[in-house]
């Protein structure tokens, strides 16, 4: 792979090891993907944020890493944390949890990355524009950037996206070159989805139903909105590891996709609503729940928005946590519009920073987490060990089953 003479130069250490180590790190992913050469990015979305995924290995090398004095020059984010880092307490976050997150996030800003804690950085202040390449890790935010904005990234995870970031750099490879664009499966829904939760489902049963390079186009879904997708990618990510999909006439490739009929030579999935039920009890929960949790991925205005008005007029049930789970960024608009007060006047909250997923809900006694989202009613179970299960119903459902109307 070709290397600029000042590539060269951090490569062999001339700027300290620790740059040496995060250009190796780049070079050697090139290598092993073919890639001809590096390229320029100006921006980066590190994941391996909360203390509950991360561990003291990586809180270890992070605070190294931070003792050199290296910083991003780029616009680089994080991902959620495993708390609001304000209201920690509020949540029932232990202590000895909290003091390893709050390390944690020290010293990524010292490396000069954002405290977002966010995994829609694109609705936070870091939004690729159509065509720019980047450097994004967290499988949500890569899957909606290449399909919904029509940006390019190739699946990054957090130490590569902090390599990517420290040093400005990514291989030129896989979705960042327009032949492995193309879609090569055809998804033909033939139901109609009646809210949001159908769209997870859709993802989810997509994701599991494709191999890890797939690349589907999606018929019948016109009336998606933003939202929608956020949740169809969020879930196709879970469960599979599909990093770019195309909508006809939503998506901004699709004029692309759709020259020379391309969608009629490719192998066809047929998705109807007895295939969305199979996902909907396949996802359910069979025990009494004790939380609502909805933001995963965090909420947009929009979406907080919705909640509040749902909420007007009823009351959380007694036992029952309605949680809202956001940016800083949105947050702090949804506050100045009323919404947070909407929120919390019915008996809910809405916190920032973090998430159910990432979360130590198995420590701060929740059984059963309900949510209108498929990626956190498949990982859920699964992070905390069984200790919480997780269910995926609708978003007025939730409501309905959180307030008794």
């Amino acid at each position: 792979m070709y290397l600029s003479q000042s590539e060269e130069k951090i490569l062999r250490g001339d700027r300290g090891w620790a740059l040496a180590k995060a250009m190796k790190l780049i070079v050697t992913l090139g290598e092993l993907g073919d890639a001809e050469k590096l390229v320029s990015i100006r921006k980066a979305q590190i994941s391996g944020v909360s203390y509950k995924t991360v561990g003291d290995s990586n809180l270890e090398l992070l605070e190294m890493l931070a003792k050199e004095k290296i910083k991003t020059k780029i616009n680089a984010t994080l991902n959620p944390a495993g708390m609001d880092l304000d209201r920690w307490e509020e949540m029932g976050i232990p202590q000895f949890f909290a003091k390893k997150q709050l390390r944690i996030c020290n010293a990524y800003e010292k490396l000069g990355i954002k405290r977002t804690c966010t995994c829609t950085p694109y609705l936070s202040g870091n939004k690729p524009s159509f065509g720019e390449m980047v450097g994004f890790s967290e499988s949500s935010a890569i899957a909606y950037v290449n399909s919904v904005l029509g940006a390019k990234t190739n699946r990054h995870g957090g130490l590569d996206a902090l390599s990517a970031a420290l040093i400005g750099k990514v291989p030129l490879m896989g979705y960042l070159l327009h032949e492995n664009r193309r879609a090569n499966l055809f998804v033909n829904v033939k139901f109609k989805p009646k809210n949001e939760a159908d769209y997870a489902a859709l993802g989810y049963f997509i994701g599991k139903s494709t191999q890890a390079d797939d690349v589907p186009v999606f018929n019948g879904l016109a009336n998606a909105t933003p939202d929608n997708l956020k949740l169809l990618a969020a879930a196709s990510a879970a469960s599979g590891a599909i990093a770019l999909f195309h909508v006809l006439g939503v998506t901004p490739e699709i004029k692309r996709i759709e020259k020379g009929g391309i969608t009629r030579r490719l192998s066809t999935i047929e998705v109807t609503s007895e295939v969305i039920k199979s996902i909907y009890d396949e996802l359910s929960a069979n025990i009494k729940p004790n939380l609502i949790a909805i933001g995963c991925p965090h909420c947009s205005l929009k979406e907080i928005k919705t909640i509040a008005y749902m909420l007007a007029g009823r009351m959380i049930r007694e036992k029952m946590k309605f949680w809202v789970f956001t940016s800083p960024q949105v947050f702090s608009k949804a506050e100045k519009k009323g919404y947070i007060n909407m929120i919390k006047t019915s008996g809910g909250d809405v916190f920032k920073h973090t998430c159910m997923v990432v979360a130590p809900i198995e420590e701060m006694g929740f059984e059963c987490v309900l949510t209108n989202s498929a990626k956190a009613s498949f990982y859920i179970p699964r992070l905390t060990k069984n200790r919480c299960q997780a269910g995926l119903h609708s978003l007025l459902d939730c409501v309905r089953l959180a307030t008794n109307k």
